[in-house]
């Protein structure tokens, strides 16, 4: 959960108070302008000094939904009276795999320093509209296919490319031409001197599946 700065707890905790807080969101469509619109019935610069102009734009955001089956989503509504944002899709497709954010600010903290009270990422899953309403549906920002983490931890195995090219392995010219192949184990690092390299994970459990390059003996 992420918890609010002290000056926001105590405009919260204050009886009454002329300044709301604000909720923004930003739409990141490729080869466009982001679209930037606040919930307000004025238009807003955030931060303050920065150039950036938030829409004053009627939006609505549904409860995140989960229930322990799929990823978490929300519906996200946009006014389409004026046909601004069906527009915006019919250019892009749908806008599917688009990334929103969505900041909370309070309107008399704006500047820079204050930052947002919260921001959290999206992508946009599938689109739909009427007359009325664009429907956003949401979810994570990071597509089912995508590696997370971006590579598997090993413990007898590098991935890093072999060779002076690979700022990752690092290995000289001068061993490579010595040793023109790696096997990417620990042990061929240390025969190269390069241990200190290793992208592997040693001291990982090696109990269950455990990958190594060194050759299997024949029988």
């Amino acid at each position: 959960m992420q918890r609010l700065p002290a000056a926001a707890i105590l405009e919260k905790n204050r009886l009454a108070s002329d300044s709301p807080f604000l909720v923004l969101l930003r739409i990141d469509i490729p080869d466009l302008e982001p679209i930037r619109v606040v919930h307000n019935n004025e238009d807003i610069e955030w931060p303050a000094g920065s150039g950036d102009t938030w829409t004053a734009f009627p939006f609505q955001l549904d409860e995140i939904t989960e229930d322990g089956k799929e990823l978490s989503r929300v519906d996200l509504k946009v006014c389409n009276i004026d046909r601004t944002i069906s527009q915006y899709l019919e250019d892009t497709n749908g806008a599917t795999g688009t990334q929103v954010t969505l900041y909370v600010v309070h309107a008399a903290h704006l500047d820079a320093a204050d930052g947002p009270l919260i921001r959290e990422s999206f992508a946009v899953q599938q689109t739909r509209a009427d007359a009325n309403w664009v429907v956003f549906t949401l979810g994570p920002d990071f597509t089912t296919i995508q590696r997370v983490p971006a590579r598997r931890y090993l413990a007898d195995f590098c991935p890093f490319s072999y060779g002076p090219e690979d700022p990752e392995c690092g290995v000289s010219q001068a061993v490579k031409e010595v040793y023109p192949d790696c096997p990417h184990t620990l042990d061929g690092c240390r025969a190269r001197q390069n241990a200190a390299r290793f992208g592997g994970e040693p001291t990982l459990n090696p109990g269950g599946f455990y990958r190594s390059n060194e050759p299997v003996p024949s029988s």
